[in-house]
């Protein structure tokens, strides 16, 4: 499942802050916000359209389109960036934690969500990170991810699904 498909699975279609912060993570590729996008603006035409070496200036482009459509970007450390941030840790722990997977996979790809997307204080209560120099892997506690995603749900989006 991409990033993309579990943030919709949790939280529904993704606003323009989503994009942006889901792209800034490295969570979304150019292709799946061009698909993305609608509306016939004039950035939102211009980022649709971008290809081959046109795509070195992808970014610039999404954030004219996020201006154009909601009159605003997201910056980092504001409001809706923080938002945007907590929808998508929620959304892929929540993917991580429904997967298949011994407690050394769910603790990678805790860890991994950890080091993408930021982690709150109290997400570390449910994870040790591995430490390379020492040769301890990451280790997480499957109980603790799901108390974690039950105490932030509620704050974390006013878009969520039930059950998500």
């Amino acid at each position: 499942m991409s990033a993309l498909d579990a943030f919709r699975t949790c939280h529904g279609e993704p606003g323009w802050d989503d994009i942006v912060i889901g792209h800034d993570f490295g969570l979304l590729e150019a292709a799946e916000i061009q698909a993305w996008v609608a509306g016939e603006d004039p950035a939102a035409r211009r980022l649709r359209l971008l290809w081959g070496e046109a795509l070195r200036t992808f970014e610039a482009h999404l954030w004219a389109a996020c201006a154009e459509a909601v009159g605003r970007t997201p910056r980092p450390g504001s409001t809706g960036w923080s938002r945007a941030q907590d929808r998508w840790r929620e959304a892929l722990l929540r993917e991580a934690l429904a997967g298949e997977c011994t407690a050394a996979q769910l603790a990678a790809k805790v860890e991994r969500i950890y080091e993408q997307v930021g982690c709150p204080e109290d997400m570390l209560l449910m994870l040790r990170p591995s430490q390379p120099w020492s040769g301890t892997p990451a280790t997480v506690d499957p109980q603790a991810v799901q108390h974690f995603l039950n105490k932030t749900s509620p704050s974390s989006s006013n878009r969520t699904k039930p059950g998500c």
